[in-house]
C-alpha cells in the first residue's frame, strides 16, 4: 500500500519546507525574509535580470515576483529599469545599498548550509547531490 512518509516526494518536500523554513526565520532576525535574500542573491550573482526570468528562475509567478521586488525597491536594496526598446520589459538590478545588504547576509546562507549539512560526509553530499539531479531529470523527463 502506497505510504505519504516513504515517498521521495514527500520526504523531500517536508525536508525542503523545514530547511527553508529555518534559514527564514534566521534571516528575520537580521531584517530580511529567505525570498528577499534570494532575489538579491539571483541578482548578485547573475547581474540584471528581466521581473520574467528572475520569476522562472526562483519558480514563482510573474505577479507574485512584481510584489516581492515592490518590498525590495521600497528598501531601496534594488531598482526597475525599463527596457529602451521594449517598454514591456522591466529589468531589475542590485542597488550599491543592495550589494552591500547581500554581501553582508550571505554569511546568513553559509551558517545555514553548514547547520543543514552537519554530520554529513563530503561522500554522503556528493552522492546526495547526484541523487538529487537525478530525481530532477525524472521530474523534467515525465509526461502526464
Amino acid at each position: 500500500m502506497f505510504d505519504v512518509d516513504t515517498c521521495v516526494c514527500f520526504i523531500t518536500n517536508k525536508v525542503s519546507k523545514k530547511m527553508a523554513d529555518k534559514m527564514n526565520e534566521r534571516l528575520m532576525l537580521v531584517g530580511s525574509t529567505r525570498v528577499q535574500w534570494l532575489v538579491m542573491y539571483d541578482l548578485l550573482k547573475d547581474g540584471q535580470m528581466s521581473q520574467s526570468d528572475l520569476a522562472k528562475k526562483m519558480n514563482i509567478k510573474d505577479s507574485t515576483v512584481v510584489r516581492l521586488i515592490d518590498r525590495i525597491e521600497k528598501d531601496e536594496f534594488i531598482k526597475r529599469v525599463k527596457n529602451s526598446k521594449d517598454r514591456r520589459i522591466t529589468y531589475v538590478t542590485l542597488t550599491e545599498k543592495g550589494k552591500k545588504r547581500i554581501e553582508e547576509l550571505l554569511s546568513v546562507g553559509e551558517e545555514m548550509s553548514k547547520v543543514f549539512s552537519k554530520n554529513i560526509s563530503d561522500e554522503e553530499f556528493e552522492v546526495f547531490n547526484r541523487v538529487l539531479k537525478k530525481m530532477a531529470e525524472n521530474a523534467e523527463n515525465t509526461e502526464i
